[in-house]
């Protein structure tokens, strides 16, 4: 009788403070299918219009992009539609400027499968509006097939000398990664409410927002708050914990 009475408490007990746990664990590793996941932490439910910043290992120009501008990333995206299984969506689908062929549109998770060769972090506008949101989205659609903007290195290269110099590099509806992301949220604010969406502060005029927003623009910008692999407390160039 008493080792019956002991045998049960001892599945209450189980019950309530152990299974469930490990049914978490077990139900967090199945849906951390992706590498990169299982390393920084499973993703948050993105929305439309969320920031994706790319570090890409492996790559001269990435490399020469970063070491331009100071940052650890190197390519900037935007959630175009973001996961949901009981909609039909089974994949978080990106927008991004891709060098050479310009605007496309991909699966995030092309990303999150090779950690050897890239990283991502996350960003979001914290009070960004439905309204804004849905006319961002609709910005992108409109430029799919955009060419990327090849003469967007030179403009970094020169900016990063001088200001007077970027005007020469200008280009319209030609787009690198991090000023098409400017360029989509710029577009689809109301004029009053352009200044909070803007990562940039010396700007002089929009068409340079377009021209000469770089990632590192994006990961510093005080406007953006982080999501996801948030950087470490004081790393420089917004760097989050090594891989």
């Amino acid at each position: 009788m008493l080792l019956s009475i002991s045998f049960g408490i001892i599945i209450i007990v189980k019950s309530i403070f152990i299974m469930p746990k490990e049914e978490e664990k077990e139900k967090q590793e199945n849906y951390a299918c992706f590498p990169l996941e299982k390393i920084r932490g499973i993703l948050p439910q993105l929305r439309e219009a969320d920031i994706i910043l790319v570090h890409q290992k492996h790559s001269f120009i990435r490399y020469l992009l970063r070491i331009i501008t100071s940052s650890y990333w190197d390519h900037v995206a935007l959630v175009l539609f973001p996961k949901d299984p009981p909609k039909g969506q089974f994949y978080n689908q990106i927008i991004e400027a891709l060098y050479p062929r310009g605007i496309e549109i991909h699966k995030l998770e092309k990303y999150l499968k090779d950690p050897g060769t890239y990283d991502v972090a996350i960003k979001r506008f914290p009070d960004l509006d439905e309204a804004t949101r849905k006319r961002t989205v609709a910005f992108m659609l409109m430029n799919v097939d955009a060419p990327y903007y090849k003469g967007s290195i030179f403009s970094f290269i020169f900016a990063a000398l001088s200001k007077k110099f970027s005007i020469k590099f200008l280009a319209q509806q030609r787009f690198c990664s991090s000023g098409f992301v400017q360029k989509a949220f710029y577009e689809a604010a109301n004029w009053n409410e352009r200044e909070k969406l803007i990562f940039r502060k010396d700007y002089l005029s929009p068409m340079e927002l377009e021209d000469l927003t770089t990632p590192a623009d994006i990961a510093n910008s005080v406007n953006t708050v982080w999501v996801y692999n948030q950087p470490m407390p004081g790393g420089k160039n917004c760097k989050p914990k090594k891989l």
